[in-house]
C-alpha cells in the first residue's frame, strides 16, 4: 500500500510539472518580442549564410592540401543549399514558425553531416567531432539573437538530445572504448561530458540573454510614471492591428485626450502633485477600457486609446463616459476637479493610413479645447457634452 501511494504520488508530481511546463511553454509571449524574433530573422539568416561561406571556403581550400573532394564538396554544396535556402525563406514568408522551422534546420542539419561520418565508417569521428559539434552552439546563439528564451531553450534541448541520440546509436554498435584515430585521439567519457555540460551552459546562458532582453523591452516600452504603454511600442501595435486588419470588415478607432488647464495646475500646486494626478487618471483610463484596447500615454498630459474592432459611434461613448467619469471624481487637491477633452477618429473612414486617422483625432482634441473644454469631440457635427464641474 505504502508503494502504491508512493507510485501515485510521484505520478502527481510528474504531472503537476509537466502541466505547469506546459502553461509556461504554452503561454502567448509579449507582442514586443514577437516583433523583434520576427525583425531580426533576416540578420539570423545574414549571419548564418556568411558563418557557412567562410567554412565553405575553408573546406575548399583543404583540396588543395590533401582533402577528400568525395566528402568535402557534397558537404559545401549542402551547406550552401542550406543557407542560401534560409535566407531567402524570411523573405517569402514572415509567419510566426520560420525561426522554430530554421532552428530545427540549423540543429537537425549539423546532427546530419555529423551522422554522415557514421555512414562512412568513422564513428570516433561522428562522437568526438569538434568542428560540426560546433554548430550547435551556433544554432543556439542564432535562437537568441531572435529575443525568446522559449526558442532558445528549444533549440538548446532539440540538438542535446539529437547529438545523444546519434551517440547512443554509435555506442551500440561498436565499442568506443576500443576505437582510436590519428585525427580524432580517443574516446574520453569525462570529456564527451564536459562537451554536453558546456552546451547546456550556452543555451542557459542564451536563456537568460533573451528573459532579460524582453524585461529591457518591457521597461523601454513603458511610461515609469503611469505605467502605460509609450508612443513607439503604442505605434507598433497600431501597425499591426492595421496589418491584420480587413478594409471592409474591420474598423480601428483612435481617441486623443488631454488633461484641461493642467498647466496652470502644475504652476499652483506643484510638479508632485500634477504627476500624482496624472496616475490617477492613467488608472481611470486603464480601467474604463477592455482588455484588448491599447492605452498608452502620448506625452505630457496626453494620452491616447485604440479601440481594436470598435466602431466609432461606439468608442466616442466609450470615450464620453471617461470624460464623465473622471469629471466625477475629485482627483486634485482642494477637492478640484480635473477634465479632460477628446478627440475621436477612425481607420479607414478618417484616413487609409495611422497617421492620417491619429492628426484627424488630434484636430478634433484642439476643437473641443476651442470649444470650451470638458468635452468629446468625434465625426459628428454636434459635440456630445454633459454638464458637469469646469476643471481649472
Amino acid at each position: 500500500m505504502p508503494a502504491l501511494w508512493q507510485h501515485t504520488g510521484a505520478v502527481i508530481v510528474f504531472r503537476d510539472i509537466a502541466l505547469r511546463l506546459r502553461a509556461v511553454l504554452g503561454a502567448v509571449p509579449d507582442q514586443a518580442v514577437v516583433r523583434a524574433r520576427n525583425a531580426s530573422e533576416r540578420l539570423v539568416a545574414s549571419v548564418r549564410l556568411t558563418i557557412i561561406l567562410i567554412i565553405v571556403i575553408l573546406n575548399l581550400a583543404t583540396l588543395g592540401f590533401g582533402g577528400d573532394p568525395e566528402f568535402v564538396l557534397p558537404v559545401s554544396a549542402v551547406g550552401l543549399t542550406y543557407g542560401i535556402g534560409l535566407f531567402v525563406l524570411p523573405r517569402k514568408a514572415s509567419a510566426p514558425w520560420v525561426p522554430w522551422v530554421a532552428s530545427v534546420v540549423d540543429v537537425t542539419l549539423a546532427t546530419l553531416i555529423i551522422g554522415s561520418f557514421v555512414v562512412y565508417g568513422f564513428p570516433l569521428a561522428a562522437v568526438n567531432n569538434r568542428v560540426m559539434y560546433d554548430w550547435y552552439f551556433v544554432a543556439v546563439t542564432l535562437a537568441a539573437i531572435r529575443f525568446d528564451w522559449r526558442l532558445c531553450a528549444f533549440t538548446t534541448v532539440l540538438a542535446l538530445a539529437e547529438f545523444l541520440g546519434l551517440s547512443a546509436y554509435v555506442a551500440l554498435h561498436w565499442n568506443l572504448r576500443t576505437l582510436t584515430s590519428v585525427h580524432h585521439g580517443a574516446f574520453v567519457p569525462s570529456q564527451f561530458v564536459g562537451r554536453l555540460l558546456m552546451l547546456s551552459a550556452h543555451g542557459t546562458g542564451t536563456i537568460a540573454v533573451a528573459l532579460w532582453a524582453r524585461h529591457l523591452r518591457m521597461m523601454v516600452g513603458t511610461d515609469q510614471l503611469t505605467g502605460l504603454l509609450q508612443r513607439r511600442p503604442f505605434f507598433e501595435r497600431i501597425e499591426e492591428e492595421l496589418a491584420r486588419a480587413d478594409v471592409s470588415r474591420t474598423q480601428l478607432s483612435i481617441a486623443i485626450f488631454d488633461v484641461d488647464e493642467f498647466k496652470r495646475f502644475n504652476d499652483r500646486f506643484g510638479h508632485l502633485e500634477g504627476d500624482r494626478v496624472l496616475q490617477l487618471i492613467a488608472e481611470q483610463l486603464r480601467k474604463g477600457v477592455r482588455t484588448t484596447d491599447l492605452v498608452a500615454r502620448y506625452g505630457g498630459e496626453e494620452f491616447v486609446i485604440a479601440f481594436p474592432r470598435l466602431d466609432v459611434q461606439l468608442a466616442l461613448r466609450r470615450a464620453e463616459a471617461l470624460r464623465e467619469e473622471i469629471a466625477s471624481r475629485a482627483i486634485g487637491l482642494d477637492g478640484i476637479a480635473l477634465t479632460i477633452s477628446g478627440g475621436v477618429a477612425s481607420w479607414p473612414t478618417d484616413g487609409q493610413d495611422f497617421e492620417q486617422v491619429l492628426r484627424r483625432a488630434d484636430e478634433r482634441l484642439y476643437g473641443a479645447k476651442a470649444a470650451g473644454r470638458n468635452l468629446i469631440l468625434g465625426p459628428r457635427p454636434v459635440p456630445i457634452r454633459v454638464e458637469s464641474t469646469q476643471g481649472v
